[in-house]
């Protein structure tokens, strides 16, 4: 279902580009945010922290220091050991149990993401593509 343009992972990547672009680090207080985070599924929310934790790898981190910064920063790490995106996985079982310090973390990476376009990349929904 990633591939459908109206899937709730591309909703994800949308809001989450969308709301840091608009508001910066006020993103993390969105409400919207938090319930469409709270309501994706733990597999697109790893999917979303996977892409940008591998393309914000080489970057310096400049959030204050809380627990969604230092998940983010060990999520970098864990990057910068693959050369390839496809290779790099974040296993459902290491997600923090706390969906907002995952949310926190999403945000602190993307902001990093030399290229946040790339980092979460959305499909636009045609009028052909119905599902």
């Amino acid at each position: 279902m990633p591939d459908n343009p109206d899937s709730p992972l591309q909703s994800l990547r949308r809001q989450l580009r969308e709301h840091l672009h608009r508001h910066g680090r006020r993103s993390l207080g969105s409400p919207f945010l938090h319930a469409l985070w709270n309501l994706t599924g733990p597999g697109p929310r790893a999917d979303c922290l996977r892409r940008v934790a591998w393309h914000a790898r080489h970057q310096k981190l400049t959030w204050p220091t809380s627990l969604g910064t230092r998940y983010a920063a060990d999520l970098q790490q864990a990057a910068r050991l693959h050369s390839d995106l496809a290779t790099f996985t974040v296993p459902l079982d290491s997600l923090p149990e706390d969906w907002c310090q995952q949310l926190e973390a999403a945000l602190v990476l993307l902001a990093a993401c030399p290229d946040r376009h790339a980092a979460l990349p959305v499909e636009i929904a045609e009028p052909d593509d119905a599902p």
